[in-house]
């Protein structure tokens, strides 16, 4: 059964693999029932349900009977649910402990090294250290091919493509296209179908429409095949936006209300497997009750008959007494002992909790952010375009803030944001945005402040690089803006901003807006401001 299960995962029919884990778990020993607990792990985690694979590896990981091997996978896995909710404190030490065990034990190395240093690039990848991370899925690529790892060769050569995204065009097509070749060689529909995805959004990012429409056709092509929703739905919505961009209003419309239904379907099925394992869990917990009071039960008995049998042998009375005042003192110390491990726990499930919060809020943001392109998109009138272009720069500083502030289950009102990173974001966003050419220069020494003043501060800036993108007029061709922040010995902070524009031309009918939300949030932040054309100076108490 381990080796169909394992055959069934590769190709992604992971429903199956599930309901075959559930339905004949019981009939294994412990040392099977953690191999199935461990696949299991990883497909929970596939399907979305963080907070049931989070719970499952914990029980794994307190079980002292695991193989190497098993602890190592369950490691792994862990590390990519860490990944996913966005804590690389945690996914960093996951992947530590299976380096230990590497170390310990090297002979693992054959069947899972390959996947290993796949999750060790994805952790560095994703938390900025893009050099590292090509490093180490080129060294994943050498080890593949070195045991001839036809399995994971697809996803080294997909993650080296990501490697090179918007640094070697050339390099990132030629690794999909590889990553593709390689899948259809392993006969992976699944696999073949996101391939062609990931395809389409590369030629859709490059703006070649027509290929990514050739590759998007492809995958529809083989949706019909396709057991796993969730990336079904994903080629219908990339196929919308190409419509939308080609300007076909009606496929568009069309490919999107197909791609909502199946993730309607998908989102269903991910709450049907929640019950289920809900009822799965509370079986074992209430199995787990039952024999825990059998095992009371007996205890019970040995100590009644024990009990007898002192009274019998008088002379041995004072020495039950004391075998009996060792037990109890000994039993208290393991039930305070149990109750700090689940305490720990719990801290443990909250904070993951409070994680997976924060990131559906950020998926919500994201989302706000979407429906106001596609709303912009849909507008005729330019200046309704750019009430929207505004709005969505003022939301967007509003998920920077959010994005940059970790949220824990010790969250408090002190917990602090670093300025540089952020302000850097803004106008990595205002320059990105392409509605006007220009450069900046940001001048300040590694700054930290309170949330509370972080906000403001940020839709400050905002406001200001929005009103020198429309009215400053500069003597040369580029419009450049400058941008200063100094704590003083005081305690106060100091924001000087101003651009190069030659003229000062500011509606004040127009931009109310703008000026209503400089001064509400200077307020906001206890301080004051004076300006002089262009020239904004702010300052405000650090507290």
């Amino acid at each position: 059964m381990k080796k169909d299960l394992e055959q069934r995962m590769l190709y992604s029919d992971f429903k199956t693999a599930l309901d075959l884990i559930n339905k004949n778990r019981g009939r294994y020993t412990d040392s099977e029932k953690a191999d199935l607990d461990v696949m299991k792990t990883k497909i929970l985690t596939e399907f979305g349900l963080y907070d049931e694979a989070f719970k499952l590896s914990q029980n794994l990981i307190s079980n002292p009977k695991l193989t190497a091997e098993q602890k190592l996978k369950i490691h792994v896995e862990r590390a990519l649910i860490f990944e996913i909710n966005d804590d690389a404190k945690s996914c960093l030490q996951e992947l530590e402990k299976a380096a230990n065990i590497f170390l310990a034990q090297p002979e693992l190395k054959l069947k899972n090294y390959t996947n290993f240093l796949i999750r060790k690039s994805s952790y560095y990848r994703v938390n900025g250290f893009s050099k590292k991370a090509y490093d180490l899925a080129n060294e994943a690529k050498e080890y593949a091919e070195s045991v001839n790892d036809q399995v994971n060769m697809p996803v080294v050569e997909l993650i080296l493509g990501l490697g090179n995204r918007k640094t070697n065009l050339q390099k990132e097509l030629q690794h999909y296209q590889r990553a593709l070749y390689l899948y259809k060689n392993l006969n992976h529909n699944e696999a073949i179908i996101s391939m062609y995805h990931n395809l389409s959004f590369f030629y859709f990012s490059e703006k070649d429409y027509r290929m990514s429409n050739t590759y998007i056709d492809s995958a529809l092509a083989m949706a019909s095949k396709s057991n796993v929703l969730n990336y079904k739905a994903d080629i219908f919505q990339m196929k919308s936006d190409i419509m939308e961009k080609q300007n076909k209003s009606d496929s568009a419309l069309y490919y999107y209300k197909t791609a909502s239904e199946i993730y309607k379907e998908f989102n269903n099925e991910q709450r049907d497997l929640k019950v289920k394992e809900l009822g799965l869990q509370y079986n074992f917990e209430k199995e787990r009750s039952e024999k825990k009071q059998l095992q009371k039960n007996i205890s019970n008995t040995r100590r009644f008959t024990i009990s007898l049998l002192i009274l019998l042998f008088g002379l041995l009375f004072f020495l039950w007494m004391q075998n009996k005042y060792r037990k109890k003192i000994e039993n208290q110390r393991k039930k305070i002992t149990q109750k700090n491990e689940a305490l720990q726990k719990n801290l443990e499930e909250k904070q993951f909790l409070v994680q997976e919060l924060n990131h559906r809020v950020k998926n919500n943001l994201a989302v706000i952010l979407s429906l106001i392109g596609f709303q912009k998109d849909q507008a005729d009138n330019e200046d309704y375009k750019k009430r929207f272009d505004e709005l969505y720069q003022r939301i967007k500083t509003i998920t920077i803030a959010h994005e940059l502030y970790s949220y824990n289950v010790n969250h408090n009102d002190d917990s602090y944001i670093e300025i540089k990173r952020y302000t850097r974001k803004i106008f990595e966003t205002h320059f990105s945005s392409g509605n006007r050419n220009f450069s900046y220069d940001i001048d300040m020494n590694d700054i930290q402040l309170k949330v509370d003043k972080t906000l403001p501060l940020g839709l400050i800036i905002n406001e200001l690089i929005t009103n020198s993108i429309k009215h400053a007029k500069p003597e040369s061709d580029l419009l450049s803006l400058f941008f200063k922040l100094k704590k003083t010995e005081k305690g106060e902070i100091v924001m000087d901003y101003n651009d190069n524009g030659t003229e000062f031309s500011f509606d004040i009918k127009n931009d109310s807006l703008g000026i209503f939300i400089i001064e509400g949030m200077v307020k906001q932040l206890k301080g004051s401001y004076t300006r002089e054309k262009a020239n904004y100076k702010i300052v405000f108490p650090n507290d």
